[in-house]
């Protein structure tokens, strides 16, 4: 019986990927360093501090370009698109399944937080989670852990929904269902998975069918 999900928030619940490459270039022009648009969109996931770091290594210059970058991005926040069926999935998730949601992400909790409220599904969600409030980032399990804690869910009867690897290869670690959404052409991932769905339709009909087996 699924009681619980912990869901990434980039690139699962919001269309921001762009958003974050996009601000992670102005705010390297504006420290004078040169990135490749192509690599730093394959850092997206990680935390900003460690993005940082595999863009300058000065650890100086790479906490300021974190906190530079993080200030640009919240001026922009509105730019943020929530995914269409978002809401409503949500909707059937907290109210008609009953379940405990909960958001961990590689962004720090004042910008989960912003991207919430300003797209108003903040209600849905019984805790967040941000890089801020671990130790350690994705792809380690921490964020994930703190997230199931705060809503008071066993990882056996939680599902972990990301877009990545760095949201996989934890939940598979921690022994929840680990479940990939896979917006039209998929992430090269070398993560297994225990589901594969589309968008959060698919992902609420999935959650309907293994608690109604569960039930019955």
């Amino acid at each position: 019986m699924i009681k619980g999900i912990v869901f990434d928030l980039d690139g699962t619940l919001v269309d921001s990927v762009e958003l974050h490459v996009s601000t992670w270039i102005d705010s390297c022009r504006e420290v004078g360093i040169d990135v490749d648009r192509e690599f730093v969109r394959g850092l997206v996931g990680l935390s900003a501090e460690d993005i940082a770091r595999r863009l300058t290594d000065d650890e100086t210059r790479a906490l300021r370009l974190a906190k530079l970058k993080r200030r640009i991005y919240l001026a922009r926040v509105y730019e943020v698109k929530l995914y269409p069926e978002v809401r409503g999935a949500l909707e059937r998730l907290k109210h008609g399944q009953g379940l405990r949601l909960a958001v961990a992400s590689s962004t720090n909790v004042e910008t989960v937080e912003a991207v919430l409220n300003v797209k108003g599904v903040r209600g849905f969600f019984d805790a967040t989670v941000g890089s801020d409030l671990v130790s350690r980032g994705k792809p380690d399990p921490e964020v994930f852990r703190v997230a199931l804690n705060r809503i008071d869910v066993n990882p056996a009867e939680a599902m972990i929904v990301g877009d990545t690897d760095y949201d996989i290869t934890p939940a598979n670690s921690l022994g929840t269902i680990s479940v990939l959404v896979c917006r039209g052409e998929c992430r090269k991932t070398s993560a297994r998975p225990r589901y594969i769905v589309a968008d959060l339709e698919e992902l609420v009909r999935l959650v309907e069918k293994l608690n109604t087996l569960d039930s019955g």
